[in-house]
């Protein structure tokens, strides 16, 4: 089992002691970030330069994007840009499910803190694992632990785990986590203030019952994941624009506001048809569609946001 204590004095590392000293507050009900994974085709000086031409303060960050790219060339070039960092993604797969030992996925975990600080992230997005051959009991206490372990680093490093549920329909190998309700669940058990949970429109908002839900947990929620549904969804990449298609957006957004929730909220689209599409036309559209959305919910929701 890995040692958090052998991590103690991460933030007197002389790379971490500036690490977010760049980078301007936002107001978390009101500003918003693009994830890379929406501009997956992108290169990464592409992805902050066309996020500042577009008008886009913020950004969420792709894991395999920074890797690619070299972690500390990503710092520097992330701080050179001024950009607002509100989510790192992922960590995860305690379960075997990507093909790491328990010790290698708990390992990587650490590695995806010490990044997300580095970066000036505020959150580190979490998808536990599918449960694979384990018992539902065993493999609820594998993750529980992991996260919990991670926990400890993510306090002294000022980042916060978010964990993410996903529908059954598109769980895959990504988490056993098929509601917000699991989600909390889970970060109730591992009783640690520095872990919180993902709520995804494309892949819990489609249910009779997700504003009841979110009502009930707004507050719990640490990133809100945008992304909208084109009518004749057929697969995990029919996804767009927050305000381009048939997700009830606005009644999620408002509720969410009008709960408690005061959290990241990152604009994330899975779409073939969008990646192939010019860089700054994408942007230009995601952040003009956002702006008017979280402005009319919080005109919606009056003097209660943020309560």
């Amino acid at each position: 089992m890995a040692d958090p204590g052998k991590y103690s004095d991460i933030q007197n590392d002389p790379a971490l002691e500036s690490f977010g000293e760049e980078i301007p507050e936002t107001d978390g009900r009101t500003g918003f970030s693009v994830s890379q994974m929406t501009t997956l085709r992108a290169s990464f000086e592409d992805d902050l330069a066309g996020r500042q031409q577009a008008g886009v303060t913020a950004i969420g960050l792709w894991r395999q994007k920074v890797s690619d790219f070299g972690e500390q060339q990503a710092v520097d070039a992330v701080r050179r840009s001024g950009l607002d960092v509100t989510t790192l993604s992922y960590a995860g797969a305690f379960t075997g499910s990507a093909g790491f030992h328990y010790q290698e996925a708990l390992e990587d975990g650490y590695e995806a803190l010490f990044t997300a600080a580095a970066l000036g992230a505020r959150t580190l997005v979490v998808s536990p694992g599918a449960r694979g051959r384990y018992t539902a009991r065993h493999e609820r206490r594998l993750v529980t632990q992991a996260i919990r372990e991670l926990s400890f680093v993510a306090e002294e490093l000022d980042v916060h785990l978010a964990v993410m549920p996903r529908s059954s329909r598109h769980a895959g190998r990504w988490t056993s986590l098929h509601s917000l309700e699991d989600a909390v669940a889970l970060c109730d058990a591992t009783g640690r203030p520095a872990v919180g949970v993902v709520y995804d429109t494309f892949y819990l908002g489609g249910s009779d019952d997700c504003l009841k839900g979110i009502e009930s947990w707004a507050s719990r929620i640490q990133v809100l994941q945008l992304r909208d549904s084109s009518e004749t969804t057929s697969s995990e990449y029919d996804q767009c624009i927050p305000g381009t298609g048939v997700l009830p957006l606005e009644e999620t957004v408002q509720c969410l506001f009008e709960n408690g929730f005061a959290g990241e909220i990152d604009i994330q689209v899975f779409s073939e048809e969008l990646w192939s599409q010019e860089l700054y036309g994408v942007l230009c559209s995601c952040r003009r569609r956002t702006e008017a959305l979280l402005k009319h919910c919080l005109n919606g929701a009056g003097s209660s946001v943020g309560a």
